[in-house]
């Protein structure tokens, strides 16, 4: 039993480790990249996806709701949620981009903070949260740190928490709708997320400014409407 325990927290410390030491290279490229005054991305200056703004208009997310937006890139969604009445915290794994949001947003208002942080390193600061968007961070993420993102988001949202999760799909010659795509991304997303979080329904989305009209920018994907689980 003492051998099969040593064992376990051996096991342990070498994933942390190497946890770690993937979200040491993850942060150094975003860096680079945000950090380029050259740096395109078919996604960058995207504005506010749809869904985001019939969450807000339908009551999906709670009028005046404490909100988070993870992997605010920017700071589009973070920015448009303060000017609706919520108060938004934006983060990123990259100084970069924060530096980016910052510039751009209206940071010094009560209702926008924009801050760095990694979301596999710990829970962010603030909360709790009722409203969680996260339009890129869940699906850029390693399959065995997803563990980690899911824990360390239920430490800031209230039982009652909403998130509307994007995904990329459809990106490797599966037609738009495609069901066994469908599937796919659905099974990623209740493994990384389903004990926490019940999906409510999710649909076909583009993650780019032009919202798929152009097919050479195109970026494809699925969005989710989901709930916390009361259990979780």
């Amino acid at each position: 039993m003492i051998e099969e325990t040593l064992f376990e927290m051996l096991g342990s410390w070498i994933a942390g480790l190497a946890s770690a030491g993937r979200r040491r290279r993850t942060r150094r490229g975003w860096e680079k990249k945000w950090g380029s005054p050259d740096f395109k991305r078919p996604w960058l200056r995207r504005g506010v996806s749809q869904e985001v703004v019939t969450a807000v208009e339908e009551g999906w997310f709670a009028p005046g709701a404490t909100a988070i937006d993870l992997g605010c890139g920017e700071g589009d969604v973070a920015a448009w949620l303060a000017g609706r009445g919520f108060t938004v915290l934006g983060v990123d794994i990259a100084a970069a981009a924060i530096e980016r949001a910052r510039a751009r947003c209206d940071a010094g208002s009560a209702r926008l903070t924009f801050e760095v942080h990694d979301i596999c390193a710990g829970p962010p600061p603030g909360g709790p949260f009722q409203a969680l968007v996260d339009r890129g961070c869940f699906h850029q993420i390693a399959s065995r740190d997803r563990p980690i993102y899911r824990r360390n988001v239920l430490k800031v949202a209230t039982p009652d928490a909403r998130l509307l999760l994007f995904h990329k799909a459809f990106r490797k010659g599966e037609p738009l709708g495609d069901s066994h795509e469908r599937r796919r991304v659905t099974t990623l997303v209740e493994e990384g997320l389903g004990g926490a979080f019940s999906i409510e329904k999710y649909a076909e989305t583009f993650l780019d400014p032009c919202h798929g009209s152009d097919p050479e920018s195109a970026l494809p994907g699925l969005v989710f409407w989901m709930r916390r689980r009361t259990e979780g």
